[in-house]
């Protein structure tokens, strides 16, 4: 006989592992992203493709069953934007919603001890426990017997290469440019703020400009003070990445500018209007003009903690590899990884011009 038995919240929420904050001394109400991401591959694997509202309706009564408060369509989507980032989901829209599909299921292998399993494929949840109060990722170390396993319910593996793709600053460039370095990009705008740039004075400008002082804090244009930020005055004659007074004092435009004495010449920057794309734009080309500086950015990496940190706006490819490779640590652009060292190779095969600077 079948007896109905009570389960208290703490119980219930450890159950879905919505409560896993194993290495974190912080008490904390939001439930674990692990948690989260095991009931939308759920979902997704059940419907084939699921909407944000159908996804809302089937995992927020777990949560409040759980006992975490909040907005939970807000911890899922934030949930669900980092699987579409790496690859897990696919996003469309579904009759005129927003929504989510299931992506191949494939294993890809980070290091010898670290390789992580993509798809909504159901496994042997045991294999895949959590050892972050951040991950979301199903993490595993490669084992062949593993390895067996995922090759007996059809999840082969996909090479790093594979999976990253094209260098990400090629999806920023027209093929009639016919550009096929990160230094040919930057030298196009250079070229094109030669020719198309407009005239200003220095000493008269409200234009901010990035010094060449890799390493060092970057702040932001609306708070300049003690950070990368300057008045183009402080600099020395070169190219720089820049921002301008946009329509308030909250908008900021990337910028291109050329110091030559008291005077100077800048152009915006713009990517087919599209606000996302033209910063990771003007990332990128920050990384370039550090490897023709002779003034590389600066990576962090601290092998005793495991954390690498990106001192500068990483562009969205390096953050792409970061959620692959870790977890996000809550301080600007840190994250906690299993191996420090195998990802900083990643990292560098990738964005080839930078610097890492052991902690």
């Amino acid at each position: 006989m079948n007896f109905i038995s009570q389960v208290e919240t703490d119980s219930f929420a450890e159950r879905l592992g919505l409560s896993d904050h194993l290495e974190s001394d912080r008490d904390s109400t939001a439930p674990s992203p692990w948690g989260i991401a095991r009931l939308i591959r759920r979902e997704v694997r059940r419907h084939g493709l699921a909407t944000r509202r159908e996804l809302k309706k089937a995992i927020e009564p777990f949560l409040t069953a759980a006992g975490f408060g909040g907005d939970a369509n807000r911890a899922i989507q934030a949930v669900a934007g980092r699987m579409v980032d790496i690859g897990e989901l696919a996003d469309l829209k579904v009759e005129n919603q927003r929504g989510y599909s299931a992506m191949p299921s494939r294993w890809i292998k980070l290091s010898e001890t670290d390789a992580v399993l993509l798809g909504t494929t159901a496994t042997e949840t045991d294999r895949f426990s959590p050892y972050h109060p951040n991950q979301f990722l199903r993490r595993f170390r490669p084992s062949e017997e593993i390895i067996n396993d995922l090759a007996r319910i059809g999840v082969s593996e996909q090479s790093f290469d594979e999976w990253l793709g094209q260098p990400g600053w090629k999806s920023l460039v027209d093929p009639s440019q016919e550009i096929e370095t990160l230094t040919g990009l930057v030298k196009w705008h250079l070229n094109k703020l030669g020719q198309e740039g407009s005239p200003l004075v220095v000493s008269e400008t409200k234009v901010l400009a990035i010094n060449h002082r890799p390493g060092e804090f970057f702040g932001s244009e609306r708070k300049p003070e003690r950070s990368r930020w300057t008045s183009p005055a402080n600099l020395d004659d070169g190219n720089y990445l820049a921002a301008q007074p946009g329509r308030n004092e909250h908008h900021w435009i990337p910028t291109l500018l050329r110091i030559e004495g008291s005077d100077a010449r800048s152009i915006p920057l713009n990517f087919r209007n599209d606000p996302a794309s033209t910063y990771d734009l003007r990332n990128w080309l920050l990384i370039a003009l550090g490897g023709m500086n002779g003034k590389p950015e600066v990576i962090l990496a601290d092998h005793e903690m495991s954390e690498l940190q990106f001192t500068f706006p990483a562009p969205r490819q390096a953050k792409r590899i970061l959620q692959l490779a870790g977890e996000p640590t809550g301080k600007w652009q840190q994250y906690a990884v299993l191996d420090s060292r195998s990802t900083m190779e990643l990292l560098s095969a990738a964005l080839p011009l930078l610097r890492t600077q052991w902690l």
